[in-house]
């Protein structure tokens, strides 16, 4: 059985299309983009048109995946747009059938990282290792910062 909040929070992204997938697929040329795995390196140009041919192939053998997640999609806004009663055990089995389908682009989308990994040379994935180190230690700071921000301060005393 799925939880009302998690159905509620599938259902919303559905209706809204901000689903992984959705975004992914409106992105065009190469939609599974690879910048964490490629941040800071630079690529040789048999390096670059090699991933260009893989996010070419991948796009086309994913592209009736895509499509169906979408049509689920819009069966979905149209369920929780149209008058009437709406329930969890209406929407559970789209909401199901795009959750395989999304497994399935997951699966895809780690196949072809793995590919576009294994052209890289271990200076290439040292630099990207370092790049992401770097990355996640500004993204924390950046968090503790709005967290900081975020918190109310205590008045000062006979104000």
């Amino acid at each position: 059985m799925i939880k009302k909040t998690t159905f509620a929070v599938l259902a919303l992204g559905a209706a809204l299309g901000t689903t992984l997938g959705v975004a992914h697929a409106q992105h065009g040329p190469g939609f599974w983009r690879h910048d964490p795995l490629l941040a800071g390196v630079t690529l040789t140009d048999a390096q670059q048109q090699k991933i260009d041919a893989l996010n070419k192939s991948d796009r086309h053998a994913n592209k009736s995946l895509f499509q169906q997640v979408r049509a689920i999609d819009k069966k979905i806004d149209a369920a929780l747009l149209t008058p009437g009663p709406v329930s969890e055990a209406n929407l559970a089995p789209l909401v199901q059938q795009k959750a395989a389908l999304m497994a399935q682009l997951d699966s895809a989308r780690l196949s072809q990282e793995i590919a576009v990994r294994n052209l890289l040379t271990d200076d290439q994935l040292a630099i990207a290792a370092a790049t992401r180190a770097k990355l996640d230690s500004l993204r924390e700071q950046e968090r503790a910062l709005h967290a900081a921000s975020a918190t109310p301060s205590a008045a000062p005393a006979g104000n």
